[in-house]
C-alpha cells in the first residue's frame, strides 16, 4: 500500500505531540476482518455486553439473549481488535454496504431506516448517491476492560505515545476507538465505498475532528442511543487530509486489512444468517 498524500494538512487540535508507534500498538492488538459465524458471532456478543447489558441501548433483533444484531449485519463488514496477551476482544466495528444485486435485504442504510426524518441536507443525502458508493459506520464498541479502572488489562507503556499520559480511561479508550475509526477509514476504501456516514455523539465527532477525521454534519441531533446526529465524511478525502502523526498507524491498519481481504469479498461482503 502506498502511503496517502497528504493535502491542506492543518495541526490537529487535541492530537498534535501524541505519535502511536504502529508497531508497539500491534504489538498489543491485531484487526481481524470476521469471515466465519464465530468472528461475527464475538462482535455480536461484545456488542450486547456494551450495549445492551451496560447501556441499556435495548437494540438489536431480540432473537438472542446475548447477542446483539439485526438484519444489517447480513450485508456488512465485521471487523474486530482483539487484545493479543489477553485474547480478549477489545472493540469491534461494522461498515453496512448496500448490495442491489441481493434480493430479501433492505435496500437502505441503518440510518435511512431509524433516523430519516432526521437527515437535513438534501446535498449529502444517501439517496443522492449511487448505492454501490455508500456505507455506513456503526456499531463501534469497546470492551469495558479497557475503559475501566478496575478492570485493567492495556499495557499503556507499550503504545508509545510522547508527551501524553495514558494511564487515563479517556485516553485509552480514545485511542481504542480511534484505531477502529482508522480501521473503518481502510476498510471503506477496500470495499470501494466513497460516501461514509455515520450516527455520532457530537463529543466522539470533536474527537474525530481533533485527530484529522472532518465529518460534516448532515441531520439534526436526536435522541438515538444518546444524543446523535447524522454525518458524512468522503473517505478519499479523509484520508488525504490524515495528520501527519497518523499516516504510520493509518498506513499499517490498512496493510493489516488489505492482506485479510479481496477486492471480491469487500465489495460483496459474505452473507451468514444471523
Amino acid at each position: 500500500m502506498s502511503t496517502p498524500k497528504i493535502k491542506n494538512l492543518k495541526p490537529s487540535v487535541s492530537l498534535p505531540k501524541l505519535s502511536i508507534d504502529p508497531h508497539h500498538f500491534f504489538n498489543n492488538f491485531k484487526l481481524i476482518v470476521a469471515h466465519s459465524p464465530d468472528e461475527k458471532e464475538r462482535a455480536f456478543l461484545l456488542r450486547h455486553q456494551v450495549f445492551n447489558e451496560e447501556l441499556n441501548y435495548n437494540i438489536g433483533d431480540k432473537t438472542s439473549s446475548t447477542l446483539e444484531k439485526d438484519s444489517h449485519d447480513q450485508h456488512s463488514i465485521l471487523c474486530l481488535l482483539q487484545h493479543r496477551e489477553s485474547g480478549i476482544d477489545a472493540g469491534c466495528l461494522r461498515v453496512v454496504v448496500i448490495d442491489q444485486n441481493i434480493k430479501g435485504f433492505p435496500q437502505i442504510l441503518p440510518l435511512e431506516e431509524y433516523c430519516s426524518n432526521s437527515l437535513n441536507n438534501s446535498d449529502f443525502h444517501p439517496k443522492k448517491m449511487a448505492k454501490n458508493t455508500i456505507c455506513e459506520v456503526s456499531r463501534l464498541a469497546v470492551h469495558p476492560s479497557f475503559r475501566k479502572k478496575n478492570k485493567p488489562i492495556l499495557d499503556t507503556s507499550n503504545l508509545h505515545t510522547h508527551n501524553q499520559d495514558l494511564n487515563n480511561d479517556a485516553q485509552n479508550q480514545s485511542i481504542i476507538s480511534l484505531s477502529l475509526f482508522l480501521a473503518a477509514t481502510a476498510l471503506v476504501g477496500l470495499a470501494q465505498r466513497r460516501h461514509v456516514f455515520a450516527m455520532l455523539e457530537p463529543r466522539f465527532n470533536r474527537l474525530l475532528k481533533a485527530s484529522g477525521l472532518h465529518f460534516r454534519q448532515v441531520g439534526d441531533i436526536i435522541n438515538y442511543c444518546g444524543n446523535r446526529a447524522a454525518y458524512y465524511i468522503d473517505q478519499k478525502k479523509a484520508v488525504e487530509n490524515l495528520p501527519q502523526q497518523l499516516i504510520p498507524l493509518y498506513t499499517h491498519i490498512e496493510k493489516e486489512l488489505a492482506i485479510q481481504t479481496s477486492s471480491e469479498k469487500m465489495q460483496k461482503p459474505p452473507l451468514i444468517k444471523v
